[in-house]
């Protein structure tokens, strides 16, 4: 049993283990965790009523006793053991059940002693934050809660809110006493979670079991790694008194160290699209930018390249904005800007063994002014007002070798991808997303730089442009009085070779600090971004 059950937990090697197990319920657990020389083997050509399955949104299961198979799944195989040691397994799966209900029961009660206003605000909070989120998939006991594609069942892109099929409407006009208890659950320990943290905790336990138990651990865990000392465990720690003291320890910790200056970035890996935060071990410094973009500033901006401190670049990068306001445009770019922004970009792909480096952000800062009205409201603007600056490796742009119209096909792609992605995140950035009349098509601006693992296995632009491996590093700007988050960002891909580390991980956050000074440097000059469209690529690169 124990290699096809990794390979199960795995897929394939595709994700760690321990997420893998992650995912499996209490009684899948007990079962899988039958002690060495104890195991039932996985007979493919079995017909025992005990088998393990992979079920349809791709999480290991086990069948015991004749249960009904869900739909979409696929038979790994039966388990086949002597009689005695298949009762004993069937017993620990049916405790494991039975302490689940127990505790799903303490999550139901606490949900009872609210006020029903209180209980539909908890649904109103879970319904906004899965409207405009990326995709989730948690289990809950033998049940799942997606806002994803075909596993819908929360309202999101795949989803409308009024449909008969979101969870949260037929829940908001039902009894809690009527709720089923792994519904009960689903919506106390989302609560919690989101208490603890922002709305990227839900991704954080993506393709995970939630239990009140693994919420407990998962807090618990989260506060020692920003260095505290969690709330001391009652004799029952699975009570929702508790679970509120650890998410308010855990927010109050976490907005500590973010004060302090601390880089958060979430390991998101591809295939089931778990994001789990994790903390770089030293702040990231000038000394951080790869030595080839820094000989870049040296050369453009007089930055010495042994400068250690981002804070002793400001005066020449301000200089440096003023020449490119006032320089003539090199031969292909509209500005000295634009120019800059893709030598930058394709110095860094270079540097950092990446296929394409890119970087987006608006072609113009005055309609997103607040003062403004010559420019229109800035939520009718669309994606062609956006830009993305990206750039080839040789290396990638090698591998077209004659075909230059492929390569820029492939180019103007990932560009229109990421004009999207800055459209979508613009009300939140903005500010108005809430604003009335608004824009509902949205998603929470990213706040994190990401490392990506296996990006072309799942996430559907990835496949698409075959992404296997990617950083990417948001970037703000202040700008007529308030602060702009994710306007901006950095990325790198790779296609195929090695994943990236967190090594390059620091290196990629650095330089995007670096360009992120740079277009607040450039901000004052209300720089027009003209280049970076289908056309422009098609004269750059073909």
């Amino acid at each position: 049993m124990d290699q096809a059950l990794k390979t199960l937990l795995t897929l394939d090697g595709h994700i760690p283990e321990t997420i893998g197990r992650a995912a499996l319920s209490s009684a899948d657990r007990s079962v899988a965790d039958t002690p060495a020389g104890h195991r039932p083997l996985i007979d493919p050509a079995g017909t025992t009523p005990d088998v393990l399955i992979l079920d349809a949104t791709g999480r290991a299961r086990f069948i015991l006793e004749g249960a009904e198979t869900p739909a979409g799944s696929l038979l790994v195989g039966s388990l086949v053991a002597d009689p005695e040691l298949i009762h004993k397994i069937s017993g620990r799966y049916a405790s494991a059940r039975a302490a689940d209900e127990s505790a799903g029961a303490e999550m139901r009660r606490w949900l009872q002693e609210l006020p029903r206003d209180g209980v539909r605000t908890l649904l109103d909070q879970l319904t906004y934050v899965v409207r405009h989120m990326a995709p989730v998939l948690l289990y809950v006991g033998d049940r799942h809660y997606s806002n994803f594609g075909q596993f819908s069942n929360l309202p999101g892109r795949s989803l409308n809110a009024d449909d008969d099929r979101n969870l949260l409407n037929r829940l908001a006009a039902t009894p809690v006493t009527e709720w089923p208890t792994e519904d009960a659950c689903f919506v106390a320990l989302t609560h919690f979670l989101l208490r603890s943290g922002m709305q990227a905790r839900l991704e954080e336990v993506n393709g995970t079991q939630l239990s009140p138990a693994a919420v407990v651990d998962f807090l618990t865990d989260r506060i020692r790694n920003y260095g505290a000392r969690p709330p001391c465990s009652p004799q029952n720690p699975i009570t929702a008194a508790h679970l509120e003291s650890l998410a308010d320890t855990c927010a109050q910790e976490r907005r500590d160290r973010l004060a302090d200056g601390a880089v958060f970035y979430r390991l998101i890996h591809g295939v089931n699209l778990n994001k789990a935060e994790h903390l770089l071990p030293q702040a990231v410094t000038y000394a951080d930018v790869p030595p080839a973009v820094r000989t870049l500033f040296a050369q453009t901006a007089g930055i010495p390249a042994d400068t250690s401190a981002f804070d002793d670049t400001r005066p020449a990068l301000d200089r440096l904005a003023g020449e490119l306001h006032t320089s003539p445009a090199p031969a292909g770019f509209h500005s000295a800007y634009e120019a800059l922004l893709t030598r930058f970009m394709t110095t860094l792909a270079e540097a950092s063994g990446s296929d394409v480096a890119m970087g987006r952000g608006p072609r113009s800062l005055a309609p997103l002014h607040p003062d403004n009205v010559e420019n229109g409201d800035p939520l009718e603007l669309r994606t062609n007002d956006f830009f993305c600056c990206v750039a080839p490796g040789e290396g990638f742009a090698d591998h077209f070798a004659d075909d230059r119209a492929a390569l820029v096909k492939t180019l103007s792609a990932y560009s229109a991808r990421m004009r999207f992605n800055t459209w979508h995140y613009l009300p939140h950035t903005l500010g108005v997303h809430e604003r009335e009349p608004g824009r509902d098509d949205w998603f929470f601006a990213p706040s994190m730089p990401d490392l990506t693992h296996w990006s072309d296995q799942h996430h559907t632009g990835h496949v698409t442009f075959g992404v296997r491996f990617a950083i990417r590093v948001p970037l703000g700007i202040e700008y007529a009085g308030r602060y702009l988050p994710g306007l901006y960002d950095l990325r790198l891909m790779r296609a195929h070779g090695e994943q990236y580390t967190v090594a390059d991980l620091r290196a990629t956050v650095a330089a995007g600090r670096l360009l992120a000074a740079l277009h607040q440097a450039m901000s004052p000059y209300g720089p027009a971004v003209r280049d970076f469209d289908n056309g422009w690529f098609r004269t750059f690169y073909g």
